[in-house]
């Protein structure tokens, strides 16, 4: 998969959360350190508000949600939605969902097939997130799954094994460029 946002991971947008990787309580991401929260399901990228979103594979639009505000006091409707977005189907059960997408900005309609790079939307903070992001959560027969460590178990410590981006962004830097 190619990027699902249109920056440059550590200089105009950061990785801000991984996928939960502790199967108990507590939280730890794909290299077993502190970048994850308990039970979070989606990889985050922070991002100036507008920042394009990007089909990473092709893909076909199941589900489309716009017109829900942006801003941190914007309550979701119902736990777990996420604001505005767009689900993909990529076929042989995989599917992408993106969150937190700015009001009127989804730009492709259910039903539609998309090539890797069109723009599905831009970056905002509907869903009450906290700040601009893009929530990306990647699905395999309905099961979430790491797009960074997608084989289970992740082993602390041991080298690194496959991932499923094709050009892996860098771990984040302590205090990085956004």
């Amino acid at each position: 998969m190619a990027l699902p946002i249109d920056c440059w991971p550590g200089y105009d947008c950061n990785l801000a959360a991984h996928v939960d990787r502790d199967p108990g309580p507590g939280a730890a991401d794909y290299t077993c350190g502190p970048l994850s929260r308990d039970g979070l399901v989606r990889t985050e990228f922070a991002a100036p508000p507008g920042t394009a979103i990007l089909a990473p594979a092709p893909g076909s639009v199941i589900a489309t949600r716009d017109g829900r505000p942006d801003g941190p006091n914007a309550a979701p409707a119902r736990p777990g939605d996420c604001g505005n977005g767009v689900i993909l189907d990529h076929g042989a059960g995989w599917q992408t969902r993106y969150c937190h997408l700015a009001p009127g900005s989804v730009a492709v309609p259910v039903g539609r097939r998309v090539a890797r790079g069109t723009r599905l939307g831009r970056v905002g903070t509907s869903g009450a997130a906290a700040r601009p992001m893009l929530g990306f959560e990647l699905r395999h027969r309905g099961r979430a799954v790491d797009p960074f460590a997608p084989d289970d178990p992740v082993i602390c410590d041991a080298p690194r094994g496959r991932t499923l981006w094709q050009d892996p962004p860098p771990y984040p830097r302590p205090g990085g460029a956004f």
